[in-house]
């Protein structure tokens, strides 16, 4: 798409891949939003920008509109970077750029948009809530608070401003359902996508941690026979998950409900209360409609005014691990109706788990590899991860989810099966690379293969242990390197046996090596990144500057590449 400002109304071409309604309703929307408001309104960018749709619409009524430059660089997109130095590298740049670089960089999907997407649906004006980012939490939407009222920068002319004028606000306003699902993310394979997802049938729920373990991980596998579905080592399952039933109970007893009230469900059908809090709403995280609705309805002027101090700009947020059950029992006179208490909540949005089997493989089937979230809040009630419980604990072996693939971004193995690959994949982080391995066994790659896996414990938490050894055995894995933290008084991760072995890392990286990280994005991938570096600069006979050139280098070449959460 050209990056010149458009000057005239857009039309879909005839090979866009939308239904002939849905083209003739967007022909509809850009005739609205850029005929009389295209010299002054200045839709959702800088002035080297044009609008394009990201996403195929779930209907005649849903769109989600971006900003699109053919080949922009986004080097602040790396959920490695803190918040600080990806702000730094927005300087200057449009609003929406800016209020990208504050969210955390996962594309995780639990917002119901990508990070792009997210933000710019805030300066257009079409998102008002700026607490979905999850992953960001209080530190992302404090600072999205900031840099909406901040003047935008980026901005050269009245086009372009970042700024949506009143006729273009509420036509974009107008093209999104009042309590529709969040925007659909682009990307699945198949027939069914994340609109409308396959209900595949759990084949195989096992526990990969032996007896002993402080940890609960699960090797989950779905049937996809019949679905047509398809995907790539490196690619996700979504997966629509359902809230627990006894949550929804202690919600209906606090809410002084049946769970039989008819309420609107969100596609505007209804639905009973149980139902729609059992499956379509979130009930863990509060939002901040759900917050305000709470300090409107209180009977008592002290508790409104603790809400109401949570979402303040330098109010304390909500209070860590607080869920909405928290929130009511700390509240008990706020008395919300039961249709404004659901219109409140926000859709219950489906997590993407990296996928952890090739199709080669495992032609009919998709694995998982899920780390079971259960912790106690700052209130001593127990708590539960919603999917992976729900996988864990509350879907049983011939039951079924609602799945769909999301396409990778760029974590992909090379395309050349000669060149050498490198992957660091502690904990649930290995999942990918059981997938890589099992894809390059399947066509017996020439390329040589090198997995660093950590966790705790190597008696109670090494993840799939027998084939990983097996892939020692056979050749398939030329090295395994494994670091157990707990094994010895000096802990011990992976970032740790690289730097033992830096020479060799150096040296297939100088031979075409590929390398490749999954996990935790704020502190494993972080300090991967950080001996990385050090191992290029010692071994490389490079400054600090220079060892990181190198590394954005290999980043852009797609021989660096991240699978982060």
């Amino acid at each position: 798409m050209s990056t010149a400002l458009l000057t005239s109304v857009p039309v879909l071409p005839e090979t866009a891949p939308f239904s002939p309604a849905q083209r003739a309703w967007l022909n509809g929307f850009f005739g609205g939003l850029f005929g009389a408001q295209a010299a002054t309104a200045g839709v959702l960018a800088g002035d080297a920008a044009a609008i394009g749709v990201v996403s195929q619409p779930a209907d005649e009524s849903s769109v989600t509109i971006a900003v699109e430059s053919a080949d922009e660089e986004m080097p602040w997109h790396d959920p490695a970077l803190s918040m600080n130095e990806r702000l730094a590298l927005v300087d200057g740049k449009p609003k929406a750029r800016r209020l990208m670089a504050a969210m955390a960089q996962l594309d995780c999907g639990a917002c119901g948009y990508q990070c792009q997407t997210y933000a710019e649906a805030i300066v257009a004006g079409a998102e008002n809530d700026l607490t979905r980012c999850a992953p960001g939490g209080k530190e992302t939407a404090r600072k999205l608070k900031v840099l909406i009222a901040e003047p935008d920068a980026g901005a050269k002319s009245p086009v372009g401003t970042g700024v949506v004028g009143p006729d273009a606000a509420n036509a974009i306003q107008s093209a999104k359902p009042a309590r529709a699902a969040a925007p659909p993310c682009a990307g699945s394979s198949g027939a069914f996508d994340r609109n409308s997802p396959f209900s595949a049938r759990l084949l195989v729920n096992r526990t990969l941690n032996k007896p002993g373990s402080s940890k609960d991980t699960r090797l989950i596998a779905f049937d996809l026979k019949g679905s047509g579905l398809s995907y790539t080592v490196g690619d996700s399952l979504g997966l629509y998950p359902e809230n627990c039933p006894e949550s929804v109970g202690w919600l209906l007893d606090r809410l002084n409900a049946s769970g039989a009230e008819e309420v609107q469900g969100i596609d505007g059908a209804r639905t009973t209360l149980f139902e729609a809090l059992l499956k379509q709403y979130q009930i863990n995280t509060p939002s901040e409609p759900l917050i305000e609705l709470l300090a409107r309805t209180c009977d008592g002027a002290a508790h409104a005014a603790e809400l109401n101090a949570m979402l303040s700009d330098d109010g304390p947020g909500i209070p860590e691990g607080h869920e909405v059950i928290d929130l009511l029992t700390m509240y008990p006179t706020a008395r919300p109706t039961i249709g404004d208490f659901v219109a409140a909540l926000r859709p219950l949005q489906p997590r993407l788990y990296s996928i952890a089997s090739s199709q080669k493989a495992h032609p009919d089937e998709v694995h998982l590899t899920v780390g079971v979230v259960r912790y106690v809040n700052a209130r001593q009630r127990q708590c539960k991860g919603v999917a992976s419980t729900f996988l864990a604990d509350r879907l049983r072996p011939g039951q079924k989810a609602r799945v769909f693939v999301q396409k990778s971004h760029g974590f992909r193995l090379p395309f050349d099966n000669s060149a050498p690959i490198i992957m660091v994949g502690p904990g649930t982080g290995v999942a990918p690379f059981r997938a890589f391995l099992q894809e390059r066994q399947a066509v017996s790659a020439a390329g040589k293969s090198w997995l660093f896996f950590g966790d705790q414990r190597g008696e109670y938490d090494y993840l799939y242990r027998e084939e990983l050894e097996a892939w020692r055995q056979d050749g398939t894995l030329k090295f395994l390197d494994t670091a157990f933290s707990r094994d010895q008084s000096e802990k011990i991760y992976v970032q740790n046996r690289m730097l033992q072995r830096g020479a060799e890392i150096w040296s297939w990286l100088q031979a075409g090596a590929h390398f490749y990280v999954c996990g935790d994005a704020k502190r494993m991938a972080s300090d991967v990144d950080a001996a990385l570096r050090q191992i290029v600069a010692v071994e490389g006979g490079m400054s600090e500057e220079n060892a990181r050139a190198y590394l954005g280098d290999l980043a852009k070449s797609k021989r660096y590449q991240r699978d982060v959460y």
